[in-house]
């Protein structure tokens, strides 16, 4: 009994990240929800109380499983080097993790796609809750690991290098996507690929190649902008 529960739940997961992912939640009713997932609408009310915490429910195990992950990491880098990374190597870890969860994954253009416009819809069930649970855990996490790179950094030099990082993140993965939303034959792409060639390598390749970017750019600055006490 406690299996076919759980694969219900599962089941009901997956149909709603597909769904809110292509249309806007307000415009996914309880009904289609359910027949989209092979279920009846009280298996909603049962298992997650309705549509508004199912949603809530979806953003939390995708992107619990990106914050772990992307702790994970950040903590191995500072058992590994003694609590002494080199900024490189911080900056690096955070840009690959994200990036490969928001590009790699097989899930992740839906996902982006869902969690942005309803973000903005219904701030008050998604947006808060994503902040507090899996915004500010890596927001600390990261603070902490550049601040052993370096020490002298402020925590207003902090919040500008981090929000920095972040925005070439977010930048080159909407990029991405962007692109895949285009026709192999679209003139808008050809375009897109011309001006930046990086678009017409594999996901893999384009990871790789933006990570590597991001973070030689970003090391740089900070070395320029900040330089490390003698």
């Amino acid at each position: 009994m406690t299996d076919d529960k759980q694969t219900t739940k599962d089941r009901l997961l997956d149909t709603a990240e597909k769904l809110f992912g292509e249309k806007c939640f307000d415009d996914v009713s309880v009904r289609e929800l359910a027949a989209a997932a092979g279920v009846n609408v009280a298996a909603i009310n049962y298992h997650f109380q309705g549509k508004d915490n199912l949603i809530q429910q979806v953003v939390r195990r995708r992107f619990s499983l990106q914050r772990d992950k992307t702790l994970g990491a950040l903590d191995d880098l500072l058992r590994v080097s003694g609590g002494q990374p080199a900024l490189a190597d911080v900056i690096h870890t955070l840009v690959a993790q994200y990036l490969d969860a928001t590009i790699l994954s097989h899930t992740s253009k839906s996902h982006l796609t869902m969690l942005m416009r309803d973000m903005h819809h219904k701030p008050d069930a998604i947006h808060q809750q994503f902040f507090r649970e899996m915004v500010a855990p890596i927001f600390m996490a990261f603070s902490k690991a550049l601040m052993m790179a370096r020490p002298n950094l402020t925590q207003e030099d902090l919040n500008w290098i981090i929000a920095s990082i972040v925005s070439q993140i977010h930048h080159f993965t909407m990029r991405w996507h962007k692109k895949t939303l285009m026709a192999p034959d679209s003139e808008t792409l050809a375009v897109m690929v011309k001006v930046f060639p990086a678009l017409g390598l594999t996901a893999e390749q384009y990871v790789q190649q933006t990570t590597d970017h991001i973070t030689r750019f970003s090391t740089g600055a900070v070395n320029a902008m900040y330089p490390e006490a003698s």
